[in-house]
């Protein structure tokens, strides 16, 4: 580690700062699955329209895209830690904009909240490389066991809670009141540490990006797209074959569930190549089987496709345990992180919004999930790839030492 990671990590309260940290983590899936399980409660309801329903499940992963541009350079400037409280600040004002029932205020509550969410979510790998360098892998499973169980939450408690208050737009704004606490938390327990200067260039020289950047790119833009495909329509998906809407919001919430789990166990597979590979290969054949199952027969055993659902999408702790030990020091891991995501996230924005139109076209989920099942053999493809682009790289790295 660098000198400059090094003097971040000796600042602060470490204990405290999990403590802010974890807070965070618990309401980065809220704003998504929350919405996705009152999806059809709020087009019922007339405060989301044909048009806008399609919209919000893929607002995500655009809004994740051209956020993740800019967000190294702004964390260069004003801090990392920083720029993690502004954009706490946003999703907790987005998800309150969000309890007006207009359509299009809707999807502007949408688009700041996920602009918010998009900052921390690329900025927490260089947080912990910064202030942890020495306990990545515990530190990252404990924050990404927590996404989970927020998401888990929301998706199950969104459609009761939503009833008992008498509305659904009131219910989506509900989940500003624990992005508030993150809000709060983080701006008296985050480490206040200066922005770090950007080390000068020679003449003629660019920032190269560590090997292997681009494949883990590829891989989360895959990842991201077949998780958010089922956290914006799962669902829709279950209830349109003729599973109880209540029911559907559980199935998401045991999706999400199932995270909590299979975190702890998939990010300790980050620190082997062969270990790796087992975690790329079942993430791709849990998600082909759950795809298949809810094409084939998707009232049979609803639960079990939920939790297969749930082991893949444990490849995104997975990628972000190993973004987190790219690159030199915690300024190279957020550029990294920034490219990774905002290209992933580029990608896999035709996902939600692909799978809603297509649906609608053809009227059956079928040529939906058909082609989710392909793209999760091509993901385990790509993860294949990336062991073998790290093996390498780490044999290079034990030759020049």
């Amino acid at each position: 580690m660098t000198a400059r990671g090094t003097t971040a990590q000796n600042t602060g309260r470490p204990a405290l700062m999990i403590v802010a940290l974890l807070l965070v983590a618990l309401n980065l899936r809220l704003a998504i699955t929350s919405a996705s399980a009152l999806l059809t409660a709020l087009t019922e309801s007339g405060a989301l329209t044909p048009v806008t329903v399609v919209i919000i499940p893929a607002l995500p992963t655009a809004v994740f895209a051209v956020a993740g541009i800019a967000t190294a350079g702004l964390a260069e400037r004003l801090g990392r830690e920083r720029t993690v409280l502004f954009g706490m600040i946003a999703l907790t004002l987005g998800l309150t904009i969000r309890g007006i029932a207009s359509p299009w205020i809707i999807v502007l509550g949408t688009v700041v909240a996920t602009g918010g969410l998009a900052v921390v979510n690329i900025l927490l790998p260089a947080v912990v490389r910064a202030h942890f360098g020495t306990r990545i892998g515990a530190v990252t499973t404990a924050y990404t066991t927590v996404m989970p169980l927020g998401a888990a939450f929301a998706a199950a408690a969104a459609v009761p809670f939503a009833e008992r208050i008498g509305s659904p737009s009131l219910g989506l704004a509900l989940w500003a009141l624990p992005a508030l606490v993150g809000v709060i938390a983080w701006a008296l327990l985050m480490p206040r540490t200066a922005p770090e200067p950007r080390l000068p260039l020679e003449s003629g020289q660019k920032r190269r990006l560590p090997t292997g950047t681009w494949l883990l790119a590829a891989y989360f833009a895959l990842q991201s797209l077949l998780s958010y495909v089922m956290m914006g329509w799962l669902p829709t998906i279950t209830s349109d074959a003729g599973i109880a809407p209540e029911r559907s919001g559980v199935l998401l919430g045991i999706a999400m569930a199932v995270g909590v789990p299979t975190t702890v166990v998939v990010v300790s597979l980050a620190s082997g190549i062969k270990r790796m590979r087992v975690g790329f290969i079942l993430i791709a054949l849990s998600t082909v089987s759950a795809m298949l199952g809810l094409l084939i027969a998707p009232q049979a055993m609803p639960e079990l496709w939920a939790v297969l659902i749930g082991v893949g999408m444990s490849a995104f702790p997975l990628l972000l345990a190993l973004i987190a030990g790219f690159g030199a020091d915690a300024t190279e891991s957020a550029r990294v992180s920034s490219v990774v995501q905002s290209v992933g996230y580029s990608v896999a924005t035709l996902g939600p919004l692909g799978a809603g139109a297509v649906s609608q076209l053809l009227g059956s989920w079928d040529a939906v999930l058909v082609g989710l099942a392909v793209l999760a053999v091509v993901q385990g493809t790509i993860g294949i790839l990336v062991t073998r682009v790290l093996a390498k790289n780490r044999r290079e790295a034990r030759r020049s030492a």
